[in-house]
């Protein structure tokens, strides 16, 4: 900026006095002066202007200004060569890429703003997309970046460097890296130069697309896409081996993303990728790049074990047994009661015997080992081997927690369970994360006494209201609001399909009336008799588990109604079988989360639990990642220092494609294997990279403005070269001309001097 130096400051005085000389000899020769009015006051402005013009020029006044050193600043220039602008704004027309190409050079040689630039600047010329880059020169470029990722090249290049001036970018800024973007207050300003001007038209594009996993029968996995385009299509979701397991028929208007959903009726347990494909009729798009979608779900890989406690042998329990036979990934291990601890009967063949000869000839125990009778008789069915659940329910955490997800109450009363026992299944729920299920037996909630114990205080309904009504009879069972919104508690894809259902089911006439739900409770499914209703289904979240509550006793009418409501009975079993074990944790957690500012790079954390479900940081973690060439790579996780039983690692995923990763922990004493867990991820760059194909004026202008730079078309990039010469510049040279010998100081006295004769003569003075 240019400023005024004063180099003789210490003869201020002297100045200050000849000022004053000229002011007392001013005032005396115009006192007696016969100038009147106007002229008097111009004259006398003029020859004290004049004589204070040759009383400055005493202090030796400089002229400084400064301008950059040439030669000596940077100046970046860096040109987004990503695949997105090579697209055409219309049919037929250029594409961007073409337009920035003859921006930046002129057959062989440069544009003539790079060589202005040039010549005051030491050019640095760089192309971003995939790599970054330097070039010698922008002749030739290809645009085949399968990524934008030049926010985080700016940010690197406006920390680094003392002589950087500036930075050029020249994009249609739609950045792969955009969550990355933050502008230090210290830096190079960034100029932004917008490539292109609007969307092409009539072109489809998936904006986003999500998989649902979901415990309904009849679609267990649900892929919801957000589409924007004109004119008629198919979308269709395409297996591992390339055919087609559901599509869908849409009709886009232009004017707004419409939402599709596609059901796959049909999916296998574990990991599974799907491709998300759309193919336009009669419409010629600007690229295909944006009509596919790489997906992966993951269904889980079972066995999930329930653990069934029941007090009395029923055909709840003959139902549900046969509706999930079916199903390889739910295991039902039980518990039934045949005998209660003080049976009415005794048979006692010899004198003083005290064993239970019911198990007399069956192989049963002897001596002190042999079911007595001051015990109850049970009998356990569908155990994994012959140890298990041999001493009854469960009475340690480890037995408990690691073997089972859910636990399933029927026709139990609470004194079956001793204190510890329901303690631990309220830690089981609260603390493990697991399942509860309390059906509607005529020993269970407040007639089975388990009002103001552990596990009553977890149901979501209140069990301190008693009645002394009638009893409930000809119930009618239908949803609520909630419970259509639960795809388990569906059992048709169209809801007049499914009330048409409801209104042909049996009616009930064993209900365990509860009047009030808990806070935070939902109730899915009521029954009604001819004066009141009451709750059915009743569900809520109990610290980090979920408790239900089915309060119809007799649910097995349904199923003898005919044929196919006794398939409908057997769907509704195995769906919420499925919503009880869905989200319940194992002892051993694989979870991938993507970058958001690099989506080649992925943080794998794998959680370890023992059997007791504490943490578990004494752990062997090894993982094996297999690429979508069929390559696999072994990593080892390390512990974290913020959480105990946690191990993470990274890795970059640089080919486009499906990845499935295994991890296998180990215990790091024994060597023995604790359990292995799977999981997969899609890495697809070209879908992030045409999500959006209008130009990004929002971001350039963004980065122009928190940089201090400025946003310009491309047509206007030949004006860079003037903008940047009003820049500050980091290596700058001063330059100084003396004001006290200059033309025009000479010529201003002279004329002021002049104006003052001119004035005296025009008065009458001599």
């Amino acid at each position: 900026m240019p400023r005024i130096l004063w180099q003789n400051t210490n003869i201020s005085w002297l100045a200050a006095v000849v000022v004053v000389v000229v002011l007392a000899l001013l005032w005396v020769g115009y006192r007696r002066s016969p100038l009147r009015g106007w002229r008097r006051l111009a004259a006398t402005l003029c020859k004290l202007t004049a004589l204070a013009l040759l009383a400055l020029c005493l202090l030796d006044p400089l002229w400084t200004r400064t301008q950059p050193k040439k030669g000596e600043n940077e100046v970046v220039v860096l040109v987004d060569a990503s695949a997105s602008l090579d697209l055409a704004e219309s049919v037929g027309g250029e594409t961007r890429a073409t337009q920035v190409q003859a921006a930046l050079a002129r057959g062989d040689d440069d544009a003539s703003w790079i060589k202005a630039l040039g010549e005051d600047f030491r050019l640095r010329l760089m192309t971003g997309g995939s790599q970054t880059k330097s070039v010698p020169h922008f002749r030739g470029l290809q645009f085949d970046g399968t990524r934008s990722d030049f926010c985080r090249t700016l940010m690197t290049l406006r920390s680094g460097g003392s002589n950087l001036a500036a930075v050029v970018v020249v994009s249609d800024g739609n950045a792969t890296d955009f969550a990355a973007w933050k502008a230090d207050a210290k830096g190079a300003p960034v100029f932004t130069v917008l490539a292109g001007d609007k969307a092409p038209p009539d072109d489809f594009s998936i904006v986003e697309a999500s998989v649902a996993t979901s415990p309904f029968e009849d679609a267990p996995i649900t892929i919801t896409a957000r589409v924007t385009g004109n004119g008629k299509g198919t979308l269709q979701v395409l297996g591992e081996d390339k055919k087609p397991v559901a599509s869908e028929k849409v009709t886009l208007s232009g004017s707004s993303a419409q939402t599709v959903r596609l059901r796959v009726p049909v999916a296998k347990s574990g990991v599974t990728f799907y491709q998300l494909a759309h193919q336009s009729e009669g419409v010629k798009e600007a690229t295909l790049a944006n009509n596919t979608r790489l997906l992966v779900a993951d269904r889980g890989a079972g066995p999930y074990r329930v653990l069934y406690v029941s007090g009395r042998p029923n055909w709840e329990y003959k139902f549900l047994r046969r509706a999930i036979a079916g199903d390889d990934d739910i295991q039902m291990p039980a518990l039934v009661r045949i005998a209660k601890r003080e049976p009415k009967f005794e048979w006692r063949g010899k004198a003083g015997e005290s064993v239970n000869p019911l198990f007399r000839g069956f192989g049963a125990k002897e001596g002190e080992e042999a079911q007595r009778y001051d015990q109850p008789v049970i009998i356990r069915l569908g155990t994994k081997d012959a140890k298990e659940l041999t001493d009854g329910f469960p009475k340690a955490a480890e037995d408990l927690f690691a073997e089972f997800r859910a636990i399933i109450l029927d026709d139990i009363e609470a004194q079956f369970f001793t204190q510890e026992q329901m303690n631990l299944i309220e830690r089981f729920v609260s603390e493990r994360g697991g399942a509860l299920l309390m059906l509607g037996g005529q020993e269970c909630f407040r007639a089975g006494g388990y009002d103001n114990t552990p596990i009553g205080r977890m149901l979501p309904v209140y069990l301190d209201q008693a009645t002394s009504g009638p009893a409930i009879g000809d119930a009618r069972f239908n949803l609520t609001r909630e419970g259509w919104l639960e795809s388990w508690m569906r059992l048709r894809s169209d809801r007049e399909e499914d009330e048409k259902r409801l209104a042909s089911m049996a009616a009930f006439h064993s209900v365990n009336p509860a009047f009030s739900i808990k806070p935070g409770a939902s109730i899915l499914a009521t029954v009604s008799d001819a004066q009141n209703s009451y709750p059915a289904i009743a569900v809520q979240r109990f610290g980090e588990g979920r408790v239900g509550s089915m309060l119809i006793g007799d649910l097995w009418r349904w199923g003898l109604n005919d044929e196919d409501s006794h398939k409908d009975m057997d769907r509704l079993w195995r769906q919420l079988m499925r919503w009880l074990v869905v989200d319940v944790n194992d002892s051993i957690t694989f979870a991938s989360e993507t970058d958001a500012a690099d989506q080649e790079r992925l943080k794998l954390a794998v959680r370890v639990r023992d059997r007791a479900f504490k943490a578990n940081s004494d752990a062997l973690v090894k993982i094996e990642v297999t690429q979508p060439d069929g390559s696999k790579s072994q990593l080892f996780a390390e512990p974290s220092l913020k959480e105990a039983g946690l191990f993470e690692t990274e890795f970059f995923a640089s080919k486009p494609g499906y990845y499935r990763a295994t991890t296998t922990v180990e215990d790091a004493e024994k060597r023995t294997t604790l359990g292995t867990k799977a999981i997969g991820w899609t890495h697809d760059p070209l879908a992030m990279e045409f999500a959006k194909l209008e130009p990004n004026r929002d971001l350039m202008q963004r980065i122009a403005t928190e940089t201090g730079g400025q946003m310009i078309a491309l047509d206007d990039i030949g004006d860079l070269p003037e903008m940047l010469k009003n820049i500050r510049v980091p290596v700058e040279v001063t330059l100084s001309t003396p004001l006290w010998h200059t033309p025009w100081i000479f010529i201003a006295i002279l004329l002021l001097l002049l104006g003052e004769w001119i004035l005296r003569r025009k008065g009458g003075m001599a």
